[in-house]
């Protein structure tokens, strides 16, 4: 039993290490920001409904959601009301990081992979005709239009990656998100970071850290630190717990 798990493990394993080569080979490929346009917007679309599933969580409502630039800085925007701004207001790049760690744990097993896709599709269809249609009629109706555009062309390829190909080939495709999602938690608090020391973004521009500091009083660059060191610490956790412990 032991021996079967961990060959099993280990496959899983190598499916995801040569996720992550691939991934960075395309990450320094020309046109590789062409490329990984619909995998930024996927991430950036996990970032925002951290936000919207925690505001929710805590008693607030959602008023608009949208996951193109806004040319300010933002990738996306999400417009809460209420709750606890104080927790919702973290759990963008947390949720990134929490979301990547989840792929990770349940991508280790093939028969989680279909209900993991199709499930994740399905939260992505919901949230974007609940949320970002929402901002069409509250914030920008363009990037309202264009986000949600974005929303169902990402809930479709889930839904159908998790109906349509065979097993293997999805834990690939989970495999693939786990490292786009687990990269892109850690790169984007480094951007965090020179965005809180004033060396990118414009200054009209704010930052989930920004908004922490003028709440708290805590500067935007240790805000951008911790989240950071958990971010670091679950998609450790997630790893460690998934493929580098012994099999019982």
């Amino acid at each position: 039993m032991s021996d079967s798990t961990d060959s099993k493990r280990s496959a899983s394993l190598a499916i995801l290490v040569a996720m992550t080569v691939l991934t960075l080979i395309l990450w320094n490929m020309p046109f590789a920001r062409i490329i990984l346009t619909p995998l930024n917007i996927f991430v950036t679309t996990l970032h925002e409904l951290g936000h919207a599933i925690f505001c929710l969580f805590t008693g607030g409502s959602v008023i608009g959601m949208t996951v193109v630039s806004d040319g300010h800085g933002h990738a996306g925007l999400t417009l809460c009301r209420g709750g606890m701004p104080w927790i919702w207001t973290q759990t963008g790049y947390l949720g990134t990081a929490l979301f990547g760690s989840i792929f990770i744990v349940l991508g280790s097993k093939q028969e989680r992979c279909k209900s993991l896709l199709m499930g994740l599709g399905a939260l992505i269809g919901v949230s974007t005709l609940w949320f970002m249609l929402g901002a069409v009629f509250s914030h920008d109706a363009l990037q309202g239009i264009y986000s949600v555009f974005w929303g169902l062309l990402s809930a479709s390829a889930l839904i159908y990656a998790g109906v349509k190909l065979g097993p293997t080939t999805r834990q690939f495709v989970v495999a693939f998100l786990s490292v786009i999602t687990a990269l892109d938690a850690v790169t984007s608090v480094i951007g965090l970071v020179l965005h809180s020391v004033g060396l990118s973004g414009t200054s009209d521009s704010f930052s989930d850290a920004t908004i922490m500091a003028e709440m708290t009083g805590v500067p935007a660059v240790l805000w951008s630190l911790f989240w950071g060191a958990v971010s670091v610490g679950m998609l450790y956790g997630a790893v460690r717990w998934t493929y580098l412990r012994k099999a019982k």
